[in-house]
C-alpha cells in the first residue's frame, strides 16, 4: 500500500500540522486514508497527544493497533533495528497510509537518523517539512536518498516571500531537493481554543448550560483578542474590524458586552469576578457565544494573555482544515500522492 511518512528537519517545524492538513484535504475528496504515528520516543510518550488527535480528526482511522510503537533509548541501535522490523511486518489498510515522523526534544541528528530508518522499513515515500528559519534538509534528503519526493517550506514571512521563492528554492535544487511548497504564516494556525484560552485564564464558562454543544464552542479558534474601553466610535464599529475574536471586558458593562456580541465575536472574557445582566446573557444564549468569567482584574487578565501563544496546540479540526487549505492553494497534491502511489 502507498505510503507518505511526513519528516521534519528538525523539531516543531510543522509535521503534524502537514500531515494532518493532507489527510483532511484526502478524506474531503472521499479517498481512503489512514493517518498514524509508527514510532514515538520514550521521552515524549506520556505527552504525545497526536494519534488521539487523528481519531478525532478521522473517527473510522485505522492504524495498525500496536502503532505507536515506544522507542526508549534513541542511542540503542539495536532496539531500533527491532522496531524497524515490526514496521516491516505491519499490515497497512488499504488506501493511503500518511505516517508522522518521531516528535520530541532530540539531537537533529537522532531525529534524522530515526526517520530515515523507520521510512525505509515502510517502503515509505518521504516529504521533509523544513520552516523558512530552520536548517537546511541536505542530511536528511541524503539519508533517505530515492525515496525522497521533496521539502515543503512551512511559516514563511509574507515580507520573506520573494527570497524563499528565488534563493532559498534555488539552495534546494542545487542540492537536488524538489521543494513541494511554500506556506505561509498563518494567524489561524497559532490562534489558541476557546478552551485554551478558560484554562490559562483559569476562567470559568458560566453559561455552558445555555450552549447547545459547549465542547464544539469550546473548541472555536481566538484569532485576536479585542478590549472593551472608552470609544470615541460606536462599540460596533470599534468591534467588527475583527472576526473571530475574544473580547476582554469588565463584567459591569452590559453596553460594550452589548456591542461585541453583535458582531463576530467567538466569547466574552467577563472581569473583575461581575455576572452578566440578565438580557446579556440571553443575548449571549442566541448566539451561541461563550462567556468566561474570571476575577481577575481586566489589566491582569491582558498580562497574563501574553503567554497564551505557548498554550497554543495543533490539535484542532479547524487548524486541519486551515492547514489543508494553505496545502491545496500552494502545493500540488494531487502530484503528491501520485508519486506516493509510485
Amino acid at each position: 500500500m502507498p505510503t507518505i511518512y511526513i519528516a521534519g528537519t528538525s523539531s516543531g517545524t510543522g509535521t503534524t500540522a502537514v500531515a494532518t492538513g493532507i489527510a483532511a484535504l484526502l478524506a474531503k475528496s472521499d479517498a481512503g486514508v489512514t493517518l498514524a504515528k509508527a514510532v514515538r520516543v520514550g521521552s515524549s510518550a506520556e505527552t504525545d497527544a497526536d494519534p488521539t488527535f487523528y481519531q478525532t480528526l478521522l473517527p473510522h482511522n485505522e492504524p495498525p493497533s500496536d502503532w505507536p510503537i515506544t522507542l526508549d533509548d534513541i542511542s540503542d541501535a539495536s532496539a531500533l533495528d527491532g522496531v524497524a522490523a515490526r514496521l516491516k511486518a505491519a499490515n497497512l489498510s488499504a488506501g493511503l497510509t500518511i505516517v508522522e515522523g518521531v516528535g520530541g526534544d532530540m539531537p537533529d541528528g537522532d531525529r534524522h537518523r530515526i526517520d530515515a530508518t523507520l521510512a525505509k522499513a515502510l517502503d515509505a515515500r518521504v516529504i521533509l517539512v523544513g520552516t523558512y528559519t530552520s536548517a537546511e534538509p541536505s542530511q536528511l534528503a541524503k539519508a533517505v536518498g530515492d525515496q525522497l519526493m521533496g521539502v515543503i517550506i512551512n511559516r514563511v514571512p509574507d515580507h520573506s516571500r520573494h527570497d524563499a521563492e528565488t534563493t532559498l528554492t534555488s539552495s534546494y535544487q542545487e542540492q537536488g531537493i524538489s521543494v513541494l511548497g511554500l506556506l505561509p504564516e498563518s494567524r489561524r494556525m497559532l490562534a489558541p481554543t476557546v478552551g485554551e484560552v478558560a484554562e490559562h485564564l483559569g476562567a470559568d464558562l458560566i453559561n455552558r448550560t445555555t450552549l447547545t454543544s459547549p465542547e464544539t464552542q469550546l473548541g472555536q479558534l481566538v484569532e485576536y483578542f479585542m478590549l472593551g474601553g472608552l470609544f470615541l466610535d460606536q462599540g460596533g464599529y470599534v468591534f467588527g474590524r475583527r472576526e473571530n475574536k475574544a473580547v476582554i471586558v469588565r463584567g459591569d458593562r452590559p453596553d460594550l458586552q452589548m456591542a461585541a456580541l453583535d458582531t463576530s465575536t467567538v466569547c466574552l472574557i467577563l472581569t473583575g469576578g461581575k455576572t452578566p445582566v440578565q438580557y446579556i446573557a440571553h443575548h449571549a444564549q442566541l448566539r451561541q457565544t461563550p462567556m468566561l468569567a474570571t476575577p481577575s482584574s481586566t489589566l491582569d487578565t491582558m498580562e497574563l494573555l501574553h503567554s497564551i501563544g505557548d498554550k497554543a496546540s495543533v490539535h484542532s479540526p479547524h487548524k486541519a482544515q486551515c492547514f489543508a487549505d494553505l496545502l491545496e492553494a500552494h502545493c500540488d497534491l494531487g502530484s503528491l500522492t501520485a508519486q506516493a502511489a509510485t
